[in-house]
């Protein structure tokens, strides 16, 4: 292969990673938006009564988020790490649970994400047999605060378990997992306890899903009983049509990815060439601007008359 085939695939290499970090880092401000957005309207709801720890409030959302439905649980340190509160919606909240950093007051904020769910967290390759649940803690020292960082919480003895009521009915021959979105995009997989439950020890997102069966491709047997009849005339041109067709797409591609790849170069400040008044290149360029350079003016010779000529000569004799 060539110098300039490996740069082309160079070019694609970088242009895939660019894309692929972009949808990334937009995700991740989808999800986090989300979790930011609905924490406030969790507290809300806390704060407009007189709230009482260990006791739950369904909040309300917006109505662009029509579907999800979350609800807010204060719970004193204490309580979390030394009793055993039982079920929060379809969370069974045990004993043994410390939260870092240290908070004498914190909310666990319970999401069912609904239809929302293969929206805000898209799993290719999978299909969603449960909504996405999610349970996230925040401190409580303001109850009018907004974006909060997460707590992290950890279940040192007994897991927190998430009992789905429902599961749809998996494919036939495929198999149930546990999904489990914890934060930073880190996705882990599990298995499915009594068809239903599943299991974890930090908070986050979870879900139960099926893997998607492809349809098996023909065996090369399926294409060796009918060959392909020989092409006519009419095909040979069309194919020569395409292949020309295809040879100025890809010069245009080439020039366009060139043209784009300058651009960016240039915008980012590479090839910007920053000029002092007193620079030399500064001084330069004018005296190459105009490149006729006008003669020194001299006084003009009067032609000596002949007389004057023979007198001269004569003199010098």
């Amino acid at each position: 292969m060539h110098s300039a085939g490996y740069f082309y695939i160079i070019i694609w290499f970088l242009i895939a990673i660019l894309v692929g970090s972009e949808s990334t880092s937009s995700d991740s401000y989808a999800k986090s938006s989300l979790d930011s957005l609905l924490q406030q309207y969790a507290f809300r709801e806390l704060s407009w009564q007189r709230t009482r720890t260990g006791v739950p409030y369904d909040a309300y959302v917006p109505s662009n988020l029509t579907g999800i439905t979350i609800s807010a649980l204060m719970l004193t340190r204490y309580s979390l790490k030394w009793r055993v509160y039982g079920w929060f919606k379809e969370f069974v909240i045990p004993s043994g649970i410390v939260e870092d950093p240290y908070v004498r007051k914190l909310v666990l904020v319970y999401q069912n994400l609904a239809n929302w769910s293969s929206f805000y967290y898209p799993l290719p390759g999978y299909t969603y047999l449960t909504p996405v649940l999610g349970i996230l803690a925040y401190d409580a020292y303001d109850l009018y605060a907004k974006n909060l960082p997460e707590l992290d919480i950890l279940a040192l003895e007994d897991p927190i378990t998430i009992r789905f009521p429902y599961v749809q009915p998996a494919p036939e021959g495929s198999l149930p997992k546990c999904v489990y979105f914890y934060l930073n995009n880190w996705v882990e997989f599990g298995d499915v306890i009594d068809g239903n439950i599943c299991e974890t020890r930090i908070q986050g997102h979870f879900s139960i899903v099926t893997e998607v069966k492809v349809a098996p491709s023909p065996s090369p047997a399926a294409y060796e009983i009918a060959p392909s009849p020989s092409p006519t005339a009419d095909e040979n041109n069309h194919q020569k049509i395409n292949s020309k067709m295809w040879r100025i797409s890809m010069v245009f591609l080439v020039f366009a990815i060139s043209g784009i790849l300058i651009v960016l170069v240039r915008k980012c400040g590479l090839l910007e060439i920053r000029q002092r008044p007193d620079d030399s290149a500064a001084i330069v360029e004018p005296l190459l601007v105009n490149t006729e350079v006008p003669l020194p003016v001299e006084a003009p010779t009067r032609p000596l008359p002949e007389n004057d000529y023979v007198l001269q000569v004569t003199q010098k004799l």
